[in-house]
């Protein structure tokens, strides 16, 4: 099952400049399950992997990684601190955020090393979080078509209200389940209440 979601994502990454995907985390194991499914997929396509991770996620998955890779294979996934990432300035500010995604993303650039990234979104305590959160996903999404990246952004379903989730999907071209990766029917959608009529 697996192994099929992510030759769909190999042939997405193949036919298109740029694929953002939505996936919400339901239970820890089958998503640490799925991140090193993808992990496999992306190093047999001869990619790297930039994850950004929770450290305690990013424990359990080198424990793993290290049975199952080479000393070669694990020099090409690059992780980074989820908490440290999004919340360096003391809380979530998108631009902040994207400086550092450009900066991190750079020697890809210059090398010509054709990488993929998983991004594990997280939060602290902050006011007025969903409209921070909705803008930082729009412009990931011009982000990613605009750089031909190809992104999954995985939020936890316990802190994810059905508001943001709708939202979510309108920013992100697919969404991934447990079983699959499809299309997502919002995106590119504005909320009914925006639109002109």
């Amino acid at each position: 099952m697996l192994k099929r979601k992510f030759s769909k994502l190999n042939q997405m990454i193949q036919e298109e400049k740029g694929v953002h995907i939505f996936y919400k985390i339901k239970e820890q194991d089958t998503y640490i399950c799925n991140l090193i499914a993808y992990v496999e997929s992306a190093l047999e396509q001869g990619d790297h992997i930039l994850l950004i991770e929770s450290q305690r996620i990013m424990n359990i998955l080198r424990d793993e990684l290290k049975i199952r890779l080479t000393r070669e294979q694990l020099s090409s996934i690059h992780m980074i601190n989820n908490f440290d990432y999004y919340v360096s300035a003391g809380s979530f500010q998108p631009d902040i955020i994207f400086d550092h995604l450009s900066n991190t993303l750079q020697p890809f650039f210059d090398e010509e090393i054709s990488f993929r990234i998983w991004a594990h979104v997280e939060w602290g305590q902050q006011e007025g979080i969903i409209p921070i959160l909705e803008e930082f996903e729009s412009k990931a999404d011009k982000v990613v078509g605009e750089l031909g990246l190809y992104l999954i952004c995985a939020y936890d379903q316990n802190r994810l209200p059905d508001t943001l989730e709708e939202k979510l999907m309108t920013s992100h071209g697919y969404v991934m389940s447990e079983k699959d990766i499809i299309v997502s029917e919002l995106h590119g959608k504005m909320n009914s209440s925006c639109k002109r009529g």
